[in-house]
């Protein structure tokens, strides 16, 4: 368990801070869950036995998605689900990044510049891997959304996974390449798709006053045509089941983890954070606690917003149809049956009096509680 965590640091310095910042509806529901999360102000449970009677008492979790507490159990589940989709097939992992450029823009319009990501991503990828110089066929795409990078700095980008095969006529084509395509056709691809629905979505946007005519807005974006964007394609990982863990790890990761958080005192905060520019190295980074709770709050996603989309044959409304008949295909170009090995290790708790795992639980919620769900 780590000795220091992000709720100490709300708990401790967020008055000081929110007597200075003007929080969104947003930020203020995360950032009073996070400081509630396993205390009494959510609440308690009771569990009993089912066998003895035996009865255990705990604070109730705030279960927000931005707490870096409650995302272990969310993430197994989630795992075990989307296993159940897994192909015999090569996966990439896929990097989509926007320029720095563009971050004021985001930060005050961030559903829909996020949902430009998403479909800019997603149409690049679908439409290079059906041209027939690339693969020739439709893939399949889970992405999913970051919004930050290892010094908790505002950097909005996309992590997509992708099949390393596709259908095309009622036929499995398969990739027999270390890459998809070029990363540089990829980058020039969504670039433009990005820009092109920005500009189509301008009368939408919160902007300051320089940028509000389309001219001046035209003319703000002219330069990020001739910059190169950030797109990254890596080779395959291996086993279809390492695919899975890897992509778990991504889909519930918040800014931070409490793991990282090396000290906590006289108003700083020492992070752990990895160096690309310098052979990944680890380091540490110091930065003061009002600075550490203002990037952390650049992350708050808008409500309801689904960080994680799939795309093609794994788009949700054919996908069991669409993997039952690419995983007959593969099976008869293997001549065998592809079947999953993942088996996750879920905590279960026992009771110590008898050791049995059949319990009742009955909540109760302090209806005085700080914020609503």
């Amino acid at each position: 368990m780590s000795k220091f965590t992000i709720q100490d640091i709300f708990l401790k310095y967020g008055d000081d801070y929110i007597k200075n910042h003007k929080l969104s509806k947003e930020q203020w529901k995360v950032f009073n869950a996070i400081r509630n999360c396993g205390t009494k102000n959510l609440g308690f449970h009771i569990c009993t036995c089912s066998e003895c009677g035996e009865e255990y008492f705990g604070f109730n979790s705030c279960r927000n998605r931005h707490c870096p507490m409650c995302q272990s159990y969310a993430r197994e589940k989630w795992i075990k689900k989307e296993s159940s989709y897994l192909l015999d097939s090569k996966y990439f992992h896929i990097v989509t990044t926007v320029p720095y450029e563009l971050n004021e823009i985001f930060l005050h319009n961030p559903k829909i510049c996020y949902n430009i990501l998403f479909k800019a991503t997603s149409e690049s990828v679908l439409q290079l891997a059906q041209d027939p110089k690339w693969l020739g066929a439709k893939v399949g795409i889970t992405s999913i959304l970051h919004t930050w990078g290892q010094t908790i700095e505002f950097h909005p980008h996309i992590h997509s996974i992708v099949t390393g095969g596709g259908l095309n006529n009622n036929k499995w084509i398969s990739c027999d390449k270390d890459y998809l395509f070029k990363v540089q056709v990829l980058g020039s691809l969504f670039k433009g798709k990005f820009l092109y629905y920005l500009k189509h979505n301008h009368s939408n946007l919160i902007l300051n006053n320089n940028l509000k005519d389309i001219k001046s807005f035209n003319n703000f974006l002219e330069p990020l045509y001739n910059k190169t964007w950030i797109t990254y394609i890596e080779p395959p990982k291996g086993k279809a089941e390492n695919v899975i863990e890897y992509v778990g790890r991504y889909s519930f990761r918040v800014a931070i983890s409490n793991d990282r958080i090396k000290n906590v005192q006289n108003n700083k905060v020492t992070f752990e954070y990895k160096d690309y520019k310098d052979n990944s190295k680890i380091k540490n980074m110091t930065i003061t606690a009002e600075e550490f709770i203002r990037r952390f709050l650049l992350h708050v996603l808008p409500n309801n917003f689904t960080k994680i989309k799939h795309y093609g044959l794994l788009s949700n409304r054919n996908k069991k149809n669409n993997i039952r008949f690419c995983r007959f295909l593969i099976s008869k170009i293997l001549t065998n049956e592809f079947i999953s090995t993942i088996t996750r290790k879920f905590h279960v708790f026992k009771c110590k009096k008898c050791g049995s795992t059949n319990f009742t639980y009955s909540f109760l919620y302090n209806i005085n509680r700080p914020y609503f769900y």
